[in-house]
């Protein structure tokens, strides 16, 4: 990848990715402090500045190293939300806490659809009768970022589903099935220690298993919500 191409994808990548994960973990502390635990909120996690929830090398070095990469796309992760099981009203509330955040990115990728949609129609139809310019360049940007944001919005959903600790899909596994199971927790201490690595492994060599659901689920989202697939001036 050529310079100029890694610093497109950098600047049509990269915000979006750190806006939707901003949400993502800000989703956690604010259902974590309705679930009566506030942990999350004394240390700040509830604040919308991505510099408090980023993870160097989840948000910032494997990212744009990924970038770097033939296909160009993104993947990462934030700092995890801290959180007091202990301080929430009812155990049933740490699934609630650990969907909202890939809850969120699917409510982002369809409500940020609705809106760009509605924008970009508008804009060309502004352009048609004369009242503006728009450029074939511009609306191409605003094409692919909408693609970007949306494809994103879907990844983060899917990855933090997958029940590997520490992903949120985890704590899901763990309620329904490990809670109160002596006989797995054995198990659990040695998938909670090595599980995520052989996940990586399994996504770096066979990860259709994630991207072919996601890229459904992007299409899906802008053909229903009447995002304009081809666009002409």
């Amino acid at each position: 990848m050529n310079s100029q191409s890694f610093l497109y994808q950098l600047l049509t990548f990269y915000p979006v990715f750190l806006f939707a994960l901003t949400i993502h973990e800000v989703a956690h502390a604010l259902t974590a402090k309705w679930a009566g635990d506030t942990t999350a909120a004394y240390q700040n996690r509830l604040s919308l500045n991505p510099v408090v929830h980023m993870d160097p090398f989840g948000t910032v070095l494997l990212p744009i190293l990924m970038l770097t990469l033939p296909g160009a796309f993104l993947f990462g992760w934030a700092r995890p939300v801290p959180v007091v099981e202990s301080r929430f009203r009812s155990p049933a509330w740490n699934v609630v806490v650990s969907l909202a955040g890939p809850f969120s990115n699917v409510l982002l990728a369809i409500f940020g659809t609705l809106v760009l949609s509605l924008l970009l129609r508008v804009g060309l139809v502004g352009h048609q009768a004369g009242w503006w310019t728009m450029s074939e360049n511009f609306v191409k940007i605003i094409h692919d970022l909408t693609m970007k944001y949306v494809y994103l919005n879907w990844l983060l959903a899917f990855f933090n589903l997958v029940p590997v600790p520490p992903l949120d899909g985890s704590h899901v596994l763990h309620h329904f099935v490990i809670r109160g199971r002596q006989q797995f927790y054995a198990f659990w201490e040695f998938y909670s220690r090595f599980g995520f690595i052989f996940f990586l492994l399994l996504l770096f060599n066979f990860g259709s298993f994630l991207w072919v659901p996601v890229w459904f689920c992007t299409k899906l989202t802008l053909s229903l919500l009447g995002f304009p697939t081809s666009i002409q001036l």
